[in-house]
């Protein structure tokens, strides 16, 4: 589904959208031609090429999303009563912008804590979207403490062991402008930046019901009594239980799977492992298959086991039923199985023992759209929910810093006012996240048959030489 697509009829019938939608027009203009192709492609290899450093790539990250946010300090009198549900990324700038702009707001989370669930591994900061939210948010004091600027060298390896991409020094003592930091020290210094009493944690949402003017939200433990509010916000991910009042949409699984296995005190234990994975991540390709290593903060390294195989078999070989017993040891024999004849270097990752292991399927939610409503939205894994391509929660973290500036600027508007400013943002925040959607096709280069690690490099070094 191309950008400036006609939209549904439906939508064109509302009045709301007349004909292509001009905000995606205007972004596909944005990326026309060979700059275009080049710059799709780049995002594309963006969790696999993690270049961050090289020129090219920076050229084609500097094309996406341009549009100018200004989030002044004032203070405003709030005539529309806002909800957010979910205390993810995007969730948590969304509150933090409003609460900048003197706008009450409470973030309800299904979770208990903010520690009882694992948050996930390594993310890099891109400019123009998760460190531009930062620095609206008056944050990057505290994110850069915690960054990890050392840590963007990448490299891609055959199942054989050959290299076939190597960047694992900076040039002349440079270093990228994409900074690793784990996700848990991130989503802890934007809670830490809230009112207390902020996020109403063990609330969580089971479903939205809109009336004519407010939205209710009710919990799922019966206990809670229903809250109504004149607009709530989706930030509740993958599985959002807002989605349903605007969208029959329900993720797709995209046919791979991550096991993700944690490492602790690698450079103690393994140095061998340490070493190979060195100051960033290493990703080794083929046979429908991969391994990718990730350095994190406080000498762990995170390991993705990626297959390309139908959701059934998680559960007909066991591999379900293991990790969630927590088996690991004869989940890794299992993995083991899988990996047999690869080079012993990284076949050497799934030998050690494991400080925690998951399943997660990956799931898409492609081309997402609603026709707008003046009562609720949705931003991040809920409005566009992609395979992982490095920009997931720089997207989420861009789309709450863009929603609360648009929601503070209108917050007094009338109705026509603000449903318009509510659409012209959703339809810039699907724009850009469509044009990233394609990053599909580079996960099916990626976990494909075959030597698909040349295939990966081969790939992107003729797109890159088109851009040239």
């Amino acid at each position: 589904m191309p950008l400036g697509r006609v939209p549904p009829r439906e939508h064109q019938r509302s009045g709301l959208i007349k004909g292509p939608n001009p905000s995606l027009s205007v972004h596909k203009a944005k990326l026309s031609g060979t700059t275009r192709i080049a710059y799709s492609f780049a995002m594309q290899m963006a969790a696999i090429l993690r270049t961050y450093g090289s020129p090219a790539l920076r050229q084609c990250r500097r094309l996406s999303s341009k549009a100018s946010v200004t989030t002044g300090i004032g203070t405003m009198s709030s005539q529309r009563s806002i909800a957010v549900v979910g205390a993810g990324l995007g969730g948590l700038i969304c509150a933090r912008i409003l609460q900048l702009r003197n706008i009450p707001v409470v973030v309800y989370e299904r979770e208990p804590t903010s520690t009882s669930r694992q948050q996930g591994g390594s993310l890099d900061m891109h400019p123009e979207s998760g460190t531009k939210a930062l620095e609206m948010a008056q944050l990057m004091h505290r994110f850069k403490e915690v960054a990890r600027y050392e840590d963007q060298s990448m490299k891609i390896v055959g199942m054989d062991g050959t290299v076939h991409f190597a960047d694992d020094d900076p040039v002349d003592g440079q270093v990228g402008d994409a900074p690793e930091v784990d996700r848990f020290l991130l989503r802890q210094i934007l809670l830490d930046s809230l009112k207390p009493g902020t996020v109403k944690w063990n609330h969580g949402v089971s479903k939205v019901v809109q009336d004519d003017n407010k939205a209710t939200l009710h919990f799922l433990d019966s206990a809670l009594e229903p809250a109504v509010y004149d607009f709530v916000v989706g930030a509740d991910g993958a599985w959002s239980r807002v989605r349903p009042s605007l969208s029959s949409a329900v993720p797709e699984y995209s046919g791979v799977t991550y096991i993700d296995i944690s490492l602790v005190d690698v450079k103690k234990h393994y140095p061998d492992l340490a070493a190979f994975v060195k100051g960033g991540m290493a990703i080794v390709l083929g046979d429908n298959k991969g391994i990718i290593a990730q350095k994190n903060g406080n000498d762990v390294v995170r390991i993705y086991v990626a297959f390309r195989k139908p959701l059934a078999w998680l559960d007909e070989v066991g591999l379900n039923s293991l990790v969630s017993e927590g088996r690991y040891t004869e989940a890794r024999e299992l993995l083991l199985k899988e990996f047999k004849g690869w080079f012993p270097q990284v076949t050497g990752y799934l030998k050690v023992p494991y400080s925690s292991m998951d399943v997660r399927p990956l799931f898409k939610l492609k081309h997402h759209q609603w026709l707008t409503n003046p009562h609720i939205t949705l931003l991040g894994d809920g409005a566009h929910l992609m395979v992982p391509t490095g920009e997931g929660a720089n997207f989420a973290m861009l789309d709450g810093l863009e929603l609360a500036t648009v929601i503070a600027d209108n917050l007094s508007a009338n109705k026509e006012t603000w449903l318009r400013a509510i659409e012209v943002f959703e339809a810039r925040m699907q724009a850009r996240a469509w044009a990233e959607e394609d990053a599909e096709s580079g996960l099916d280069t990626a976990i494909s048959d075959g030597d698909s690690a040349a295939r990966v490099v081969s790939r992107w070094q003729q797109r890159m030489n088109a851009q040239s």
